[in-house]
Protein backbone atom coordinates (compact mmCIF):
# COMPACT_ATOMS: atom_id res chain seq x y z
CA UNK A 1 0.00 0.00 0.00
CA UNK A 2 1.28 3.69 -1.07
CA UNK A 3 1.39 5.82 2.68
CA UNK A 4 2.15 8.62 0.15
CA UNK A 5 -1.37 8.76 -1.26
CA UNK A 6 -4.19 9.67 0.93
CA UNK A 7 -6.66 7.15 1.40
CA UNK A 8 -9.91 7.05 -1.04
CA UNK A 9 -13.25 6.78 0.64
CA UNK A 10 -16.71 5.35 -1.35
CA UNK A 11 -19.44 6.98 0.95
CA UNK A 12 -23.11 5.92 0.58
CA UNK A 13 -25.27 8.82 1.65
CA UNK A 14 -28.56 7.07 1.95
CA UNK A 15 -32.23 7.48 0.29
CA UNK A 16 -32.64 11.08 0.49
CA UNK A 17 -32.63 11.89 4.29
CA UNK A 18 -29.72 12.97 5.71
CA UNK A 19 -30.82 11.43 9.31
CA UNK A 20 -30.32 8.11 7.24
CA UNK A 21 -26.48 8.91 7.08
CA UNK A 22 -24.46 5.98 9.07
CA UNK A 23 -22.15 7.76 12.05
CA UNK A 24 -19.38 6.41 9.89
CA UNK A 25 -20.41 8.39 7.13
CA UNK A 26 -21.08 11.86 8.85
CA UNK A 27 -18.18 11.42 10.36
CA UNK A 28 -15.99 11.00 7.48
CA UNK A 29 -17.56 13.47 5.68
CA UNK A 30 -16.86 16.38 8.36
CA UNK A 31 -13.02 15.01 8.03
CA UNK A 32 -11.79 14.43 4.60
CA UNK A 33 -9.87 16.99 2.42
CA UNK A 34 -11.94 16.54 -0.56
CA UNK A 35 -15.88 15.28 -1.70
CA UNK A 36 -16.37 14.43 -5.26
CA UNK A 37 -19.41 13.71 -6.45
CA UNK A 38 -20.97 12.45 -9.87
CA UNK A 39 -22.81 15.21 -12.19
CA UNK A 40 -24.31 14.97 -15.21
CA UNK A 41 -22.94 18.20 -16.66
CA UNK A 42 -19.90 20.37 -16.20
CA UNK A 43 -20.84 23.16 -12.94
CA UNK A 44 -24.09 20.73 -12.45
CA UNK A 45 -25.07 20.05 -8.77
CA UNK A 46 -26.33 16.07 -7.92
CA UNK A 47 -28.66 14.49 -5.55
CA UNK A 48 -25.97 13.04 -3.59
CA UNK A 49 -24.29 16.34 -3.01
CA UNK A 50 -27.24 18.09 -1.81
CA UNK A 51 -27.93 15.56 0.80
CA UNK A 52 -24.39 15.58 2.70
CA UNK A 53 -24.02 19.87 1.85
CA UNK A 54 -24.75 20.96 5.33
CA UNK A 55 -22.13 19.03 6.78
CA UNK A 56 -19.45 20.42 4.66
CA UNK A 57 -17.32 23.35 5.32
CA UNK A 58 -16.28 25.41 2.21
CA UNK A 59 -13.80 27.11 4.47
CA UNK A 60 -11.40 23.40 4.94
CA UNK A 61 -12.94 21.23 1.82
CA UNK A 62 -12.62 21.67 -1.26
CA UNK A 63 -15.97 20.01 -3.45
CA UNK A 64 -15.33 18.19 -7.23
CA UNK A 65 -17.97 17.80 -9.28
CA UNK A 66 -17.35 15.01 -11.88
CA UNK A 67 -19.35 14.61 -14.87
CA UNK A 68 -20.74 11.31 -15.79
CA UNK A 69 -22.92 11.65 -18.29
CA UNK A 70 -26.31 10.05 -17.99
CA UNK A 71 -25.13 7.71 -21.62
CA UNK A 72 -25.28 3.87 -22.03
CA UNK A 73 -22.76 4.01 -24.55
CA UNK A 74 -19.83 2.16 -22.93
CA UNK A 75 -17.33 3.09 -25.57
CA UNK A 76 -18.27 6.84 -24.79
CA UNK A 77 -18.67 6.72 -20.96
CA UNK A 78 -15.18 4.84 -20.59
CA UNK A 79 -13.11 7.75 -21.11
CA UNK A 80 -14.73 9.97 -19.14
CA UNK A 81 -15.25 7.12 -16.28
CA UNK A 82 -10.87 7.32 -16.36
CA UNK A 83 -10.29 11.01 -16.65
CA UNK A 84 -13.01 11.54 -13.46
CA UNK A 85 -10.48 8.74 -11.91
CA UNK A 86 -7.47 10.36 -12.65
CA UNK A 87 -9.37 13.58 -11.02
CA UNK A 88 -9.33 11.86 -8.18
CA UNK A 89 -5.96 10.25 -7.94
CA UNK A 90 -4.29 13.86 -8.65
CA UNK A 91 -5.90 14.72 -5.33
CA UNK A 92 -4.65 11.47 -3.32
CA UNK A 93 -1.29 11.91 -4.95
CA UNK A 94 -0.77 15.18 -3.41
CA UNK A 95 -1.66 13.10 0.21
CA UNK A 96 -5.33 14.57 0.36
CA UNK A 97 -8.32 12.12 1.80
CA UNK A 98 -10.99 12.00 -0.91
CA UNK A 99 -14.65 11.14 -0.28
CA UNK A 100 -16.80 10.26 -3.42
CA UNK A 101 -20.27 10.41 -2.43
CA UNK A 102 -22.94 8.48 -4.03
CA UNK A 103 -26.75 8.03 -3.14
CA UNK A 104 -27.61 4.78 -1.38
CA UNK A 105 -25.08 1.96 -1.34
CA UNK A 106 -21.88 2.47 -2.94
CA UNK A 107 -22.08 -0.91 -3.99
CA UNK A 108 -25.47 -1.55 -5.51
CA UNK A 109 -25.38 0.14 -9.06
CA UNK A 110 -23.31 3.16 -8.10
CA UNK A 111 -21.88 5.91 -9.71
CA UNK A 112 -19.16 4.85 -7.55
CA UNK A 113 -18.20 1.74 -8.99
CA UNK A 114 -16.66 3.33 -12.34
CA UNK A 115 -14.22 5.13 -10.84
CA UNK A 116 -13.56 2.38 -7.83
CA UNK A 117 -12.40 -0.04 -10.78
CA UNK A 118 -10.70 2.19 -12.81
CA UNK A 119 -8.65 3.18 -9.73
CA UNK A 120 -8.24 -0.37 -8.01
CA UNK A 121 -6.56 -1.75 -11.68
CA UNK A 122 -4.37 1.65 -12.26
CA UNK A 123 -3.30 2.30 -8.69
CA UNK A 124 -3.92 -1.07 -6.95
CA UNK A 125 -1.45 0.72 -4.17
CA UNK A 126 -3.89 3.23 -2.91
CA UNK A 127 -6.03 2.59 0.17
CA UNK A 128 -9.53 2.37 -0.64
CA UNK A 129 -12.23 2.30 2.03
CA UNK A 130 -15.99 1.69 1.64
CA UNK A 131 -18.64 3.08 3.38
CA UNK A 132 -22.02 1.63 2.99
CA UNK A 133 -25.43 3.27 2.92
CA UNK A 134 -29.18 2.19 3.09
CA UNK A 135 -30.16 1.58 -0.09
CA UNK A 136 -33.06 2.84 -1.73
CA UNK A 137 -34.79 -0.63 -1.48
CA UNK A 138 -34.38 -0.82 1.94
CA UNK A 139 -35.77 2.83 2.56
CA UNK A 140 -38.55 2.17 0.11
CA UNK A 141 -39.93 -1.08 1.69
CA UNK A 142 -39.28 0.48 5.19
CA UNK A 143 -41.61 3.49 4.44
CA UNK A 144 -43.79 1.62 2.46
CA UNK A 145 -44.36 -1.13 5.48
CA UNK A 146 -43.72 -4.07 2.78
CA UNK A 147 -41.47 -6.83 3.61
CA UNK A 148 -38.91 -7.28 1.24
CA UNK A 149 -38.33 -10.85 1.76
CA UNK A 150 -39.29 -13.78 4.53
CA UNK A 151 -38.52 -16.95 5.29
CA UNK A 152 -37.14 -18.77 2.41
CA UNK A 153 -38.86 -16.10 -0.84
CA UNK A 154 -36.35 -15.49 -3.33
CA UNK A 155 -35.54 -12.34 -4.30
CA UNK A 156 -34.02 -10.63 -7.82
CA UNK A 157 -32.73 -6.78 -7.96
CA UNK A 158 -32.56 -6.04 -11.55
CA UNK A 159 -32.57 -2.84 -13.98
CA UNK A 160 -35.92 -1.80 -14.94
CA UNK A 161 -34.49 -0.69 -18.71
CA UNK A 162 -34.68 -4.91 -19.37
CA UNK A 163 -36.93 -5.94 -22.53
CA UNK A 164 -40.79 -6.69 -21.01
CA UNK A 165 -39.75 -10.40 -21.80
CA UNK A 166 -36.69 -10.54 -19.19
CA UNK A 167 -38.87 -8.71 -16.55
CA UNK A 168 -42.02 -10.98 -17.29
CA UNK A 169 -39.31 -14.39 -17.16
CA UNK A 170 -37.81 -12.76 -14.14
CA UNK A 171 -41.11 -12.19 -11.95
CA UNK A 172 -42.08 -15.90 -13.06
CA UNK A 173 -39.01 -16.72 -11.10
CA UNK A 174 -39.16 -15.01 -8.02
CA UNK A 175 -40.76 -13.71 -5.40
CA UNK A 176 -39.97 -10.38 -4.74
CA UNK A 177 -38.48 -8.26 -7.75
CA UNK A 178 -36.80 -4.75 -7.21
CA UNK A 179 -36.92 -2.84 -10.15
CA UNK A 180 -34.44 -0.03 -9.99
CA UNK A 181 -34.63 3.60 -11.84
CA UNK A 182 -37.92 2.38 -13.67
CA UNK A 183 -38.94 6.21 -14.46
CA UNK A 184 -38.38 6.17 -17.96
CA UNK A 185 -39.83 2.96 -18.65
CA UNK A 186 -42.86 3.02 -15.86
CA UNK A 187 -45.84 2.16 -18.23
CA UNK A 188 -44.29 0.04 -20.21
CA UNK A 189 -43.60 -2.40 -16.97
CA UNK A 190 -46.88 -1.92 -15.32
CA UNK A 191 -48.41 -3.28 -18.52
CA UNK A 192 -46.48 -6.40 -17.92
CA UNK A 193 -47.51 -5.98 -14.23
CA UNK A 194 -50.93 -6.12 -15.14
CA UNK A 195 -50.90 -8.83 -17.74
CA UNK A 196 -49.45 -10.72 -15.06
CA UNK A 197 -51.89 -9.67 -12.68
CA UNK A 198 -49.37 -8.23 -10.22
CA UNK A 199 -49.86 -4.38 -10.42
CA UNK A 200 -51.77 -4.88 -6.79
CA UNK A 201 -48.59 -6.41 -4.98
CA UNK A 202 -46.37 -3.39 -6.41
CA UNK A 203 -44.61 -0.57 -4.15
CA UNK A 204 -43.75 2.28 -5.98
CA UNK A 205 -41.27 5.03 -4.01
CA UNK A 206 -38.81 7.44 -5.18
CA UNK A 207 -35.82 9.55 -3.20
CA UNK A 208 -37.59 8.28 0.27
CA UNK A 209 -37.18 10.87 2.92
CA UNK A 210 -35.91 13.92 0.92
CA UNK A 211 -38.84 16.74 0.13
CA UNK A 212 -39.36 15.71 -2.92
CA UNK A 213 -40.24 12.03 -2.28
CA UNK A 214 -42.96 9.81 -1.90
CA UNK A 215 -43.96 6.31 -1.72
CA UNK A 216 -47.35 4.49 -2.65
CA UNK A 217 -49.13 1.22 -3.80
CA UNK A 218 -51.41 3.15 -5.89
CA UNK A 219 -49.11 2.72 -8.89
CA UNK A 220 -52.15 2.36 -11.51
CA UNK A 221 -51.84 5.94 -10.66
CA UNK A 222 -48.44 7.44 -12.07
CA UNK A 223 -49.17 6.07 -15.89
CA UNK A 224 -48.52 8.75 -18.34
CA UNK A 225 -46.81 10.61 -15.52
CA UNK A 226 -43.48 12.15 -14.68
CA UNK A 227 -41.32 10.11 -12.61
CA UNK A 228 -37.66 10.86 -11.68
CA UNK A 229 -34.09 8.96 -12.39
CA UNK A 230 -34.25 7.54 -9.12
CA UNK A 231 -37.31 6.09 -8.83
CA UNK A 232 -37.74 2.42 -7.96
CA UNK A 233 -40.85 -0.17 -8.07
CA UNK A 234 -40.86 -3.23 -5.71
CA UNK A 235 -43.40 -6.38 -6.18
CA UNK A 236 -43.69 -8.85 -3.71
CA UNK A 237 -45.51 -11.62 -5.30
CA UNK A 238 -46.89 -13.31 -1.48
CA UNK A 239 -46.21 -10.49 1.42
CA UNK A 240 -47.93 -12.87 3.96
CA UNK A 241 -46.10 -16.43 2.81
CA UNK A 242 -46.62 -19.47 5.29
CA UNK A 243 -43.91 -22.40 5.22
CA UNK A 244 -43.44 -25.56 6.17
CA UNK A 245 -40.19 -26.28 8.25
CA UNK A 246 -37.92 -28.52 6.81
CA UNK A 247 -38.01 -32.00 7.96
CA UNK A 248 -35.54 -32.58 10.77
CA UNK A 249 -35.11 -28.27 11.24
CA UNK A 250 -36.52 -28.55 14.27
CA UNK A 251 -34.25 -31.52 16.07
CA UNK A 252 -31.15 -29.44 14.15
CA UNK A 253 -32.10 -26.18 16.20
Amino acid sequence: MNTDYGTFYGVGVGPGDPELLTLRAHRLLGAVDVICYPACKPGASSYAFRVVKELIDPTRQSVKGLVFPMSRDLSALKPIWRQSAGAIVEELRAGKSVAFITEGDPMLYSTFLHVYQVIAEEQPGIAVEIVPGVSSISAGAAAGRMAIAQGEQRIAIIPATYHAEQIRATLERFDTVVLMKVGSVFDRVLDVLEEMGLADKALLFSRVGARKGFVTREVRAWRGRPLGYLTTLMVVKDPNPSFEPEAGAEERE
